[in-house]
């Protein structure tokens, strides 16, 4: 796995060759931050600790199942990604607490990832925001999927619905049209606003689980995928 300081920069991240080795969704996460002047400023711990709804790396924590460590002048603790994110900009940290480096567990053997986001310029926040880790068993079958989304609600969220669906089964284009169907009908309820409707986001959601559910399995099955 990886231990990253809360204060590695972003660019720090996406230049890495470890993080490309060791975790490589993570670097095909960090290219969609921002810009690269917010890039080479932005720390890695401060994107988690913000918590925004929209944003990518607290989603990829949750998808890859990170902890964070929390530290106060009395000693420190883990926090499972799951239980760090607990609303609207709002996470499990005390008021005397700071994180100081986030652990990435490595990815599960014979798995595949993928990362995608759609947003109305390149740098902006993600209207809608699907990654997808995907592992197969020796028969091909769907041993685990995870699928976490952003910018659908009050923060980073699983797709407990789909994931479900996908379990045991073998990733057909139907298999991975169903899941998609629960994702976007059963585990979300995102908002309207000025940037999109809710029925929009709801088909983005659909389209983008597609897409990541297929391009983790390409690449779980050892295929190349074009980014």
């Amino acid at each position: 796995g990886l231990l990253i300081g809360a204060m590695t920069r972003h660019v720090q991240i996406e230049k890495s060759p470890k993080v490309l080795d060791k975790q490589p969704l993570l670097h095909a996460t960090m290219p969609k931050i921002a810009h690269p002047q917010i890039r080479n400023r932005g720390a890695f711990g401060g994107s988690i600790a913000h918590a925004d709804p929209a944003a990518e790396l607290p989603a990829l924590l949750r998808v890859v199942g990170g902890r964070v460590k929390a530290q106060n002048a009395r000693g420190s603790r883990w926090i499972p990604a799951d239980d760090f994110f607990q609303g609207f900009f709002t996470t499990a940290l005390a008021e005397d607490e700071l994180i100081t480096e986030v652990h990435l567990p490595p990815p599960p053997a014979g798995s595949g990832w993928a990362v995608e986001e759609v947003s109305r310029r390149h740098g902006d926040f993600a209207l809608v925001g699907v990654m997808a880790v995907v592992s197969l068993d020796a028969s091909g079958r769907c041993d685990q999927a995870r699928i976490a989304l952003f910018g659908v609600g009050d923060g980073p969220m699983l797709a407990s619905t789909a994931m479900g669906v996908l379990r045991g089964e073998r990733l057909t284009d139907e298999a991975i049209a169903a899941a998609a169907e629960a994702a976007s009908q059963k585990d979300v309820d995102p908002p309207s606003d000025v940037h999109a409707t809710a029925a929009f986001r709801r088909h983005l959601v659909n389209v983008l689980v597609q897409r990541t559910l297929s391009q983790a399995l390409a690449r779980a099955a050892g295929q190349e995928v074009k980014a």
